[in-house]
């Protein structure tokens, strides 16, 4: 080859690397549904829903539609897949997994931690206010640019959040070193919180902060309505009935019949029995002596 020739050829190669290198980047508008590229080990993210149904198997065939377990190469670990149409890759460890119905052990999946490796903010003057305080009049545009491993896959949703705890902007990135610029319209002070999220693959998130100078406002605390005491109403004494004085009729008690005491009659028994003295015996004995002797007078003198 002539010295002109390797001059030509040396051109040729300086100009493919020139034009290879000012390709686009990969830019995904819309989350994948499946993988580009098919043969093993297919590459997908963690948190990804995707169909693998027609990825190669390492030992041949393809995962099919099938229920499929998989096994992490160098581990017992084992996951199922029960519907590969739409396969759910959330949760899943970082690591190379094979098929356990394969022929081989060989790995027919990867699955890749999803990164946001960086979020740069910028203001007006193109000053990078990455966690760094700004004047207001230089950020009533913020521009946002992120670089991620996941861009062949999907794309970063970028959303601001303001003092107030509000969403003040949004907007997406396609491709990884991608920038958006947002507008704030009159910032307030405070701090704005800018993150960085796939729209499907939400493992990979990334979050930045700018503040603003200018004093918070201070919210002035809403005064509670001092209660009213309620006046409770003294009980109303309730009068006590005076009790009527109940007429008392004056019973007049009937006087008591005397009862007649019978006079008990004279027994003429002679002697001492119960109920007689000595004196009264004698008197007895001697008065029927006397009526004795006056009844014999008698008979004698007729």
């Amino acid at each position: 080859m002539t010295p002109s020739s390797k001059s030509v050829a040396v051109a040729a190669v300086a100009i493919l690397l020139l034009g290879a290198s000012s390709l686009p980047a990969a830019a995904v508008s819309e989350p994948r549904d499946r993988p580009d590229d098919t043969g093993a080990p297919v590459t997908v993210y963690a948190s990804e829903s995707l169909n693998v149904s027609m990825v190669s198997l390492s030992g041949g065939g393809t995962i099919g539609t099938n229920s499929t377990t998989f096994s992490a190469v160098g581990s017992d670990r084992t996951v199922t897949i029960d519907d590969p149409t739409n396969a759910d890759f959330d949760g899943w460890n970082a690591g190379a997994y094979y098929a356990v119905n394969d022929s081989d052990v060989r790995a027919d999946i990867r699955v890749a931690r999803p990164e946001v490796s960086t979020v740069t903010l910028r203001d007006e003057r193109s000053g990078d206010v990455t966690g760094k305080s700004v004047d207001a009049e230089y950020l009533n545009q913020l521009t946002v640019l992120a670089r991620y491993n996941f861009a062949n896959a999907d794309r970063l949703d970028i959303t601001v959040v303001g003092p107030s705890g509000d969403e003040v902007a949004s907007g997406r990135i396609v491709e990884s070193g991608g920038r958006i610029t947002l507008d704030l319209e009159t910032p307030e002070p405070g701090v704005y919180r800018v993150t960085a999220t796939g729209s499907s693959i939400d493992a990979g998130t990334r979050t930045e902060t700018v503040r603003v100078r200018g004093a918070t406002a201070t919210p002035t605390p809403t005064a509670e309505p001092t209660a009213t005491p309620t006046t409770t109403a003294e009980p109303s004494a309730t009068p006590t009935p005076t009790a009527e004085p109940t007429p008392t009729t004056a019973t007049i008690a009937p006087s008591a019949t005397p009862t007649a005491t019978a006079t008990p009659a004279t027994e003429s028994t002679v002697g001492v029995g119960p109920g007689f003295g000595v004196v009264p015996a004698l008197l007895a004995l001697v008065v029927g002596g006397l009526l004795g002797l006056a009844v014999a007078l008698f008979v004698r003198r007729r």
